[in-house]
């Protein structure tokens, strides 16, 4: 009797632990797309101010911290701008972005000459103006002598024929950011070494349109977070290595960055994890190198179909499209996971907090603990 009493409260604890898992992740992602955050980019300091936070929060839980700082040119728009085509007042964020790698402007020109069924270009080729159905944002490394403005093609009624428009750009050729490392030793050897990665950048703001970046990648971050927590709870037989980079959305700046000058050798990294995008997944999960490491992605369905995790674990090959793939190119074994469903805000002022579901935190969690015990003895 007492043997049963003592499997059912492991059972509960267990169950309790598991439950928490969203609850934790929930709060880190909100915190991280928080407006005081200012979108985790290069506005009002709002990327340091999210490496310090993820660090001081590491480092209550006990985990060892360290930083490497990374340096690129980025250009940035820290004003708000004014829009009026053919006479119409257009909101920031809303109805027009600019685009990232734009120049400054500030005058009216009355005359655009059309280029195809979406594009507008000024006599000197000084402003393009773009029609597009949604309005998505990025980074840009430079900043070119023409500016671009990109509208949304639902609030004009005609071709845009006057445009007036005023931008204030600035170019900054050595941004400075932080990637964060922590790490759990491993409770039989330490030579070898997981690595769990993901981007907490975003991209920031322009003038006072608000990129949250919830679930980009916030939701990665604060996924990564609470992984750590637990893994540092009960570790793993090798070290863990849990790195939060900088500059993905400027080009994959930060992981670049490390794998030329790596605080942890690249030959101890048996496997690398990158998470990405982590707040849907009532679709699954599609995995990026799946083709690359047939045996570890095998090991990954193996796992799933046992427990029942996620609906469905989709094959990708090999793509440049975040932070793994400078490990994959040195010769590291990497994977990274991004989440499928329906809701589809992504690098636009829509992607906040209060709509990104975390349906499978717990189950992503879960798969990740199990496949994190077993992958290391997988060839290669």
């Amino acid at each position: 009797m007492r043997k049963f009493c003592v499997t059912i409260l492991f059972c509960c604890v267990l169950l309790g632990v598991h439950a928490q898992d969203s609850a934790s992740i929930r709060r880190w992602m909100d915190t991280l797309a928080a407006p005081a955050f200012h979108g985790r980019g290069y506005v009002h300091n709002g990327m340091q101010q999210a490496a310090d936070w993820i660090a001081a929060s590491m480092q209550q839980q006990g985990l060892p911290v360290q930083r490497q700082t990374v340096e690129y040119p980025v250009n940035v728009f820290p004003n708000p701008g004014f829009l009026q085509v053919n006479g119409q007042t257009l909101q920031e964020g809303v109805d027009y972005l600019i685009g990232p790698e734009s120049g400054g402007f500030d005058g009216t020109v009355s005359r655009l000459m059309q280029v195809d069924s979406a594009t507008w270009l000024s006599a000197d080729q000084k402003l393009i103006v773009q029609l597009a159905d949604k309005l998505t944002w990025s980074v840009a490394t430079r900043q070119q002598n023409h500016c671009r403005v990109i509208v949304r093609r639902a609030v004009l009624s005609s071709a845009p024929k006057k445009v007036k428009l005023k931008v204030t750009p600035f170019f900054q050729p050595s941004f400075k950011a932080d990637n964060v490392i922590a790490t759990v030793p491993g409770t039989l050897r330490n030579d070898s070494t997981i690595v769990f990665t993901a981007h907490y950048d975003h991209l920031g703001q322009m003038g006072n349109s608000l990129f949250a970046g919830a679930n980009d990648n916030a939701s990665g971050a604060a996924l990564l977070m609470q992984l750590a927590c637990r893994i540092q709870a009960q570790p793993l037989p090798y070290k863990a290595v849990f790195i939060w980079f900088a500059g993905e959305e400027a080009g994959l700046v930060g992981s670049s960055w490390y794998v030329e000058k790596p605080l942890l050798p690249l030959s101890q990294i048996r496997f690398l994890l990158n998470l990405d995008l982590m707040g849907n997944g009532e679709e699954g999960i599609t995995v990026v190198n799946a083709t690359e490491f047939p045996n570890a992605f095998a090991l990954l369905q193996k796992l799933n179909a046992e427990k029942q995790y996620l609906t469905a674990i989709n094959s990708r090959g090999k793509a440049q499209n975040s932070d793994h793939y400078w490990f994959t190119e040195k010769g590291v074994p990497s994977f990274f996971w991004y989440t499928l469903g329906k809701r589809k805000a992504y690098h636009d002022v829509e992607d906040i907090a209060a709509t990104v579901p975390l349906i499978e935190a717990n189950d992503l969690i879960r798969l990740i603990l199990d496949f994190s015990q077993q992958v290391l003895h997988q060839p290669r």
